[in-house]
């Protein structure tokens, strides 16, 4: 018997379906102690758990220990991974975690704080100046909020997940989120208005 690609179509298995297929069969893979499908995982979500380490730690040598923290742990913990789940608020729940338990050993408050994505462009140095000196301003403020609301808000408006997704996260209900990141909302405009002025 001969499969039709309009079969296909009509079964709804498209180009996402594929990708969620192919990413279960290579989680089921590292979970049963396929390192090299965990090495793939991790290659998928690397700059992810790194960029949001980076921006709750505001120190990318912070990010860079606390993403191979992660990625220990997701390992060593990938047996305990509810699959009826999806994997990636798991993970970023985790990188959360990990951050907190770093940030807490070392007590050291981020210095030069720099956007991980933020890459210069040519054109006009006084336009390229002001627009450097706005994010300057923009991560200090962010990085002055306190550690719940500093996660909200770059979970939310950041990395842009949904309030129930932050919520489960965080481990705080729907309203509470909503709450933090309205407070850090706030402290963000006025530190950025402070710092225009």
């Amino acid at each position: 018997m001969e499969l039709r690609a309009t079969a296909l179509w009509m079964s709804g298995v498209g180009p996402e379906a594929e990708g969620r297929v192919e990413f279960t069969l290579l989680l089921e893979r590292a979970i049963s102690g396929d390192v090299s499908a965990f090495e793939q995982i991790i290659l998928r979500y690397e700059r992810r758990v790194f960029s949001l380490a980076w921006r709750l730690l505001g120190r990318p040598e912070d990010a860079q220990d606390a993403s191979q923290e992660v990625f220990l742990r997701a390992f060593r913990y990938l047996h305990r991974f509810d699959r009826r789940r999806p994997f990636e608020p798991w993970l970023m729940k985790m990188t959360v975690n990990v951050c907190h338990d770093l940030s807490r050993k070392r007590h050291a408050q981020p210095q030069g704080v720099i956007n991980p994505d933020g890459l210069r462009s040519a054109g006009d140095p006084h336009h390229e100046l002001h627009t450097e000196q706005q994010r300057t301003i923009l991560y200090k403020a962010l990085q002055e909020l306190p550690e719940k609301e500093r996660a909200a808000i770059v979970l939310r408006d950041i990395e842009g997940l949904s309030t129930a997704e932050v919520a489960e996260i965080l481990g705080s209900s729907e309203a509470t989120v909503r709450s933090q990141i309205s407070s850090a909302r706030l402290k963000i405009k006025k530190a950025v208005k402070r710092g225009c002025v």
